[in-house]
């Protein structure tokens, strides 16, 4: 295991996957969900708790209880506004309707490099590491008959993460991970599809983190 103890004779290198999720806030994508409740007169909920996934890999030096891991998340959740469009004629009449959907998707890839400790006697490893990431932001309202419109931001921004892990062994390689921590991560570097800047566009997915998984050392 990559957490037996304080000193380990040999480089210990160990790979894992986790599942979760995240408590955070994202005021401006919030505010467009409510904005499209109201024009398409629909009740989604807010960004709140979102689910995310991690992959890391982790390398332990000989005799030391640092740890320096590189690690990737992935957060991804959509929201879907139902609605009722009205065809009007040349006297303002109604002729025709038919029911559609506009549909917002949002998508977070963040990738951090880490750096920490294990505690002595213990399986329990403390980390803070740097992120960098990436987000995309999609748009699709459909028009029935009339086709459908979409549109495509792409924004980045950096952050920091702070995080305990405690492993719990189930083989002599093999062992539950268990992670706690928070992490600051703001996004404002927009662009649409065209590569035009976007002023005041911003993300915040800031908040704090729970998930669980494996952990593999080797």
């Amino acid at each position: 295991m990559d957490t037996l103890f304080a000193k380990v004779p040999q480089p210990v290198f160990s790979a894992g996957i986790s599942g979760g999720v995240s408590f955070i806030n994202p005021t401006d994508i919030n505010d467009q969900i409510q904005f499209n409740n109201s024009a398409f007169n629909t009740a989604e909920p807010p960004i709140r708790t979102p689910g995310q996934f991690a992959v890391w890999l982790g390398f332990r030096p000989p005799n030391l209880p640092s740890v320096l891991s590189i690690r990737g998340e992935m957060l991804r959740f959509s929201r879907v506004f139902s609605y009722t469009a009205k065809v009007t004629g040349p006297s303002s009449t109604t002729t025709s309707t038919f029911s559609d959907q506009a549909t917002s998707r949002y998508s977070l890839y963040a990738f951090s490099i880490n750096a920490g400790a294990v505690m002595e006697k213990t399986r329990l490893k403390m980390e803070i590491g740097f992120i960098f990431a990436l987000a995309v932001f999609d748009d699709e309202v459909s028009m029935g008959p009339y086709g459908k419109q979409e549109k495509s931001y792409n924004g980045q921004g950096n952050g920091f993460r702070i995080a305990l892990q405690q492993i719990m062994p189930l083989s002599e390689k093999l062992g539950l991970s268990i992670d706690f921590g928070y992490r600051y991560l703001r996004l404002d570097e927009f662009r649409d599809n065209r590569g035009a800047f976007l002023k005041g566009m911003e993300a915040n997915f800031s908040g704090v983190t729970l998930m669980m998984g494996l952990s593999y050392g080797f």
